[in-house]
């Protein structure tokens, strides 16, 4: 059959009221075809076909789901019901806007064949093109902490914002919040007397008076009622949902934040990407492929916590320099891309985050970034194209097209794979690399939560690693000798052991023998995570001058069993003589700081790691937004 591509800017809009625009080809401007400002009717797939238009990107004609040429063998189903499933369970689909098939490929040919993961030449006859995180685009290696802080870190960090999840605004375009503390309750619960208030982030509209919804940064605080009474800060881990996590975290004497996302901006696209906080800053119109998605806006929300736990209007019992995130699923994307912009973000529990989250999304297995729709109750799409900056769209489709069929790639032809995000010069373990020396924990779960391919995520975490060690900490560890798991319905390579967490370093990985779930991971979540929680010695360095030194408060070393090694990575640490970054020894007493030189970057992290005796502290300076360095110097 022929498959041809259909020009989606030809899509026009209807403003009700108003009479409809002129018809434009699909080599017009976009102008000329959307109404200037979008509708509060406006539909998903009518915002999302304004972004393709914006991109350029042309929607192939797929025709049926049981005549496409590149259709999975092994699928069992009606035609009709476009939503297949595979002999081992798994749900296939076909993406609407790129005709990629979700793809379960295992070594027993079990699963549903979708032509490979492309990380098994042997097998698939293909292989996607790896991304080295120590070294430059122009192939300039990586070798010391300098380079990554300096050099590859800021580059990675501007390609993950403008490939993928977009720019948080200037700072100049930040809407004023005032804070307000609701009333403080108290309560028991499992076995923790806690004292629990709101928090409300009110956010000024004043700069544009016509937004239809006024977002809030809103959650609920609790934290034990011992540290509180006392006037103690304790650690706190912000989760998206609700406080039923207080169970794990509060008998650890920690506290939990609920994060109401859906006040700042809801999980949905159409008409409330031009309204909340996104609409605010863009006083309503269209985003640009540029602009900021959901998950990046729920990012700023998490920032601005963070800042007011820093500086409170009262008294809440939060220290601010230990803290931590979690989210599952969609929410896992959320928290590392969260703990991807802001290094603020001690700990993140990341679970089942799937493909655009800590996920290696070259790989093609199960969930990926183009093959999300065209199902029952899903057609054309426009449930997740929110979450992401509007870029995103330029990876659809094959790499290579059928010259007889524009915008779509056969297997017959060798054109299907790979697809066109292989040009991506980032990917899932960038994400997790940028959280470097942090905690990440990172989950999935057994053949129930195929969909966000476990493998996948435990290659983002292994891949992330050198990185990681490259700053002075140890990254994703898995003992020689461990048995991956194998057999049907499992991706080829599996992963480290069902039910067995590893978390000796700072990437932390489990796999959970059941679905799609975060219950199972927290005791390990909130074990990897103490190596960090526990004790901060050092303050973060926030709004700091560009290229120049910066120090630590003391600490005063105390609880050691006698004579200590002590060494330090990225920096250097003065005890009871000069400045030093040579490897030394301590005792009980000593008091210890710490300094490095911040960022020459614009609102970008250094961190130094010490090292005293198996424990590792970090000291971290964030570079003003208003600041950066030139050739010769600091610049502000």
């Amino acid at each position: 059959m022929a498959f041809a591509a259909t020009a989606l800017c030809a899509v026009m809009l209807v403003d009700p009221g108003a009479a409809p625009p002129a018809q434009a080809d699909a080599q017009a401007d976009c102008e000329a075809q959307f109404w200037a400002k979008p509708a509060a009717t406006i539909s998903t797939a009518e915002d999302r076909d304004q972004m393709l238009c914006q991109v350029g990107y042309e929607k192939p004609a797929l025709g049926p789901w049981a005549e496409d040429p590149n259709r999975p063998l092994n699928v069992a189903t009606t035609p009709e019901e476009r939503l297949w499933w595979d002999a081992c369970g798994h749900p296939v689909r076909r993406g609407a806007l790129g005709g990629l098939w979700a793809n379960y490929d295992d070594g027993h040919g079990v699963a549903g064949n979708g032509h490979g993961t492309g990380d098994n030449a042997a097998v698939d006859g293909w292989e996607y093109t790896p991304i080295d995180l120590l070294e430059m685009k122009d192939g300039t290696p990586v070798t010391t902490p300098d380079d990554w802080w300096n050099e590859r870190r800021p580059e990675i960090f501007e390609a993950v914002q403008e490939e993928l999840y977009g720019k948080i605004p200037d700072r100049s375009l930040w809407p004023d919040i005032t804070w307000e503390l609701g009333e403080i309750t108290t309560g028991t619960a499992n076995g923790v007397a806690y004292v629990e208030r709101t928090v409300a982030g009110n956010i000024d509209t004043s700069s544009y008076p016509e937004l239809r919804n006024t977002p809030r940064i809103f959650g609920t605080l609790r934290v034990p009622q011992a540290s509180y009474d006392a006037g103690t800060e304790v650690p706190v881990v912000i989760v998206f949902g609700g406080t039923q996590n207080w169970s794990n975290l509060g008998p650890q004497g920690w506290g939990i934040f609920a994060f109401a996302n859906n006040e700042l901006q809801p999980d949905s696209g159409g008409a409330n990407l031009s309204s909340y906080i996104i609409g605010l800053i863009n006083k309503g119109q269209w985003r640009t492929p540029d602009d900021w998605g959901t998950l990046a806006a729920w990012s700023w929300g998490v920032s601005r916590l963070i800042d007011f736990f820093d500086e409170p209007t009262g008294f809440v019992g939060v220290d601010a320099d230990r803290i931590g995130l979690q989210g599952h699923s969609r929410y896992g994307k959320a928290t590392i891309v969260a703990a991807a912009y802001d290094a603020r973000i001690k700990a993140a529990y990341t679970s089942s985050s799937g493909s655009l989250g800590a996920h290696m999304n070259r790989r093609h297995y199960g969930q990926e970034l183009e093959n999300d729709g065209d199902y029952a109750g899903n057609t054309g799409e426009s449930r997740e194209y929110h979450w992401m900056a509007g870029n995103y769209f330029k990876w659809m489709g094959s790499l290579v097209d059928d010259p007889e069929n524009p915008g779509v790639g056969l297997v017959e032809n060798g054109t299907y794979k790979p697809r066109k995000l292989e040009l991506m010069s980032v990917d899932g373990h960038s994400l997790v690399a940028l959280a470097a020396p942090r905690v990440v924990y990172i989950t999935g779960g057994n053949a129930g939560d195929a969909w966000a391919d476990p493998r996948g995520m435990y290659l983002a975490g292994a891949n992330a690693t050198p990185v990681y060690n490259l700053v002075g900490v140890d990254g994703l560890v898995v003992p020689p000798g461990t048995e991956f798991t194998s057999g049907p319905c499992e991706s080829i390579g599996g992963t480290p052991p069902f039910d067995q967490a590893f978390i000796d370093g700072y990437i932390g990985f489990r796999r959970q023998n059941a679905g799609h779930t975060a219950t199972p991971g927290w005791p390990s979540f909130i074990e990897a995570s103490r190596k960090i929680l526990d004790f901060a010695p050092f303050s973060d360095a926030t709004s700091v001058e560009a290229g120049t030194k910066v120090s630590s408060e003391k600490w005063k070393v105390e609880g050691l069993t006698g004579p200590t090694p002590i060494s330090i990575v990225g920096g250097e640490y003065q005890t009871r003589g000069g400045w030093s970054s040579e490897p030394g020894v301590i005792e009980n007493g000593y008091n210890i700081k710490v300094r490095h030189t911040s960022s020459c970057s614009a609102d970008a992290p250094m961190v130094t790691t010490l090292k005293v005796g198996d424990d590792v502290y970090t000291f971290t300076s964030i570079t003003a937004a208003d600041s950066s360095c030139d050739a010769e110097g600091p610049e502000k």
